[in-house]
């Protein structure tokens, strides 16, 4: 009996033992490891692109946000900043979004950089100005040749341009064209034109024309903004209407004054720009009241 009960535990002790049991076992481990290994990437990359796509959605409605408070902005069809117009390149990372928008001013078929902004846009958290070339911010000098406030552009050196009001005195009205038309004929310059009176878009197409003629100022100012400015200021210097913050739209032989026009759509001055010679045909319009020169450059 003893002989009997010690051969049934062998052969189960055989059993586990057993090479092929044994096998059988390793390949179950195997299949499992295999199994949660599988499971744990699918999870993983799930989880990647849910926190990716939030990430993206989010810094997408700060990005779309933020591109409404943007110089060069369109309200209602019209341009804020005189020929100024912007790029910008998105660099995309997990939780975050680096966006450099880069302006520009083009003077006939030149283009320079204007000002930079650099712009961290995280996921979570307020958007953050992370670098700035701080061009919109300007360097103001009383200039005793120009008998005016000039301005500059702190990331070129640049001329800012300034507009006057047809409706405000002054104390001194710059008379620049001049200047610009007799410049070096390897110059490109830009000159803002300020109207003695608001004009109709048919009445620019007329006189004006199109050629050289690159951005219009609109009429905005209401009487009672005219009035308060007429009554608090006695320097010209805070009367004037500084061109980044003026409104208006580009225009061209290919897109005529008309394609902006309503039926009270009035303007107050122009963007010319060229060489000098170029420019001369705009220097006896009786409709000019003042001209400011702004951006200089070599045309070659």
């Amino acid at each position: 009996m003893d002989d009997k009960k010690n051969s049934n535990q062998n052969s189960e002790i055989d059993f586990t033992s057993d090479p092929s049991f044994q096998k059988s076992i390793k390949k179950t481990k195997w299949k499992q490891i295999m199994l949660y290994i599988v499971i744990s990437i699918i999870t993983l990359v799930v989880c990647s692109v849910l926190v990716y796509s939030g990430s993206e959605y989010l810094t997408n409605k700060k990005i779309q946000k933020e591109e409404v408070q943007q110089p060069n902005i369109f309200v209602e069809g019209y341009q804020q900043g005189a020929e100024i117009t912007s790029a910008t390149m998105y660099h995309h990372n997990l939780f975050s979004v680096v966006g450099k928008t880069t302006y520009y001013k083009t003077i006939g078929n030149r283009r320079i950089v204007w000002d930079t902004v650099t712009k961290k846009y995280p996921a979570i958290g307020n958007v953050e100005v992370i670098d700035r070339g701080s061009g919109m911010s300007k360097v103001t000098k009383f200039n005793k040749e120009a008998n005016r406030v000039v301005r500059y552009n702190k990331v070129n050196n640049e001329r800012m341009i300034d507009f006057y009001y047809p409706n405000l005195r002054y104390d001194f009205l710059p008379q620049e064209l001049k200047i610009a038309t007799g410049l070096d004929e390897n110059t490109l310059v830009e000159v803002a034109l300020s109207f003695n009176e608001p004009k109709t878009l048919e009445e620019l197409g007329e006189t004006l024309g199109y050629k050289n003629v690159t951005w219009l100022w609109l009429d905005k100012a209401t009487e009672k903004k005219l009035e308060r400015l007429e009554e608090k200021w006695d320097d010209d210097t805070w009367k004037v209407k500084h061109g980044e913050d003026a409104y208006g739209f580009p225009v061209s032989e290919e897109h005529p004054y008309t394609e902006n026009a309503t039926d009270d759509t009035t303007i107050n001055g122009a963007v010319v720009s060229g060489t000098p010679k170029e420019l001369k045909r705009f220097q006896n319009l009786e409709l000019v009241r003042t001209s400011v020169i702004g951006v200089t450059i070599d045309k070659y």
